[in-house]
């Protein structure tokens, strides 16, 4: 496989916005939103000067998006990894248009350009509505039928009759 990784670090052009596709099975979220990568470089006259601006349209999917919804703004800076490809569409004059697009493996917020404050996803034991063990005559699952390697959250030993617990994130300060 030839992919084109990249790493860019830049400011955030644009609030992400969250898209939700409905998929056979269930819902697929993913966010947009874009960066400006400008390179700094120092002249013939020893002056910091600023060179060509590249733009990025970031994707990002899944539990990932929804962090970053929470987590970048307009103007915050960024540091984006992921593939990079190269996005063709048909522009309103009809004329063919380009675009640089990122499908991001990690994006972060740039602690060298300031302040970042770390918040943690939790996970908590719920069994939401529907789920097996639940109301509703699904069978019951008990602790340890669905890891047999035993690595799944730690539980409370003592209450053997527990219903299965299935994670729900909530995010908390670190």
């Amino acid at each position: 496989m030839n992919d084109v990784t990249v790493t860019v670090s830049g400011f955030a052009g644009n609030t992400p916005a969250l898209h939700v596709s409905k998929d056979v099975t269930k819902d697929l979220e993913w966010t947009t939103f874009r960066v400006a990568s400008t390179r700094r470089y120092v002249n013939d006259n020893g002056d910091w000067t600023d060179g060509a601006t590249l733009w990025f349209t970031v994707k990002v999917w899944r539990a990932s998006a929804l962090n970053v919804i929470r987590s970048v703004r307009t103007g915050v800076p960024v540091v984006v990894t992921g593939r990079l490809e190269v996005d063709e569409w048909t522009g309103p004059d009809g004329g063919q248009r380009t675009g640089l697009v990122i499908n991001a493996t990690a994006v972060g917020v740039d602690a060298t350009r300031g302040k970042v404050e770390f918040s943690r996803l939790v996970h908590h034991d719920t069994v939401p509505e529907g789920a097996p063990g639940s109301s509703g005559g699904l069978a019951a699952v008990r602790p340890g039928d669905g890891d047999p390697f035993g690595v799944d959250a730690p539980r409370d030993e003592t209450d053997h009759d527990a219903e299965a617990a299935v994670r729900t994130p909530e995010l908390v300060n670190a």
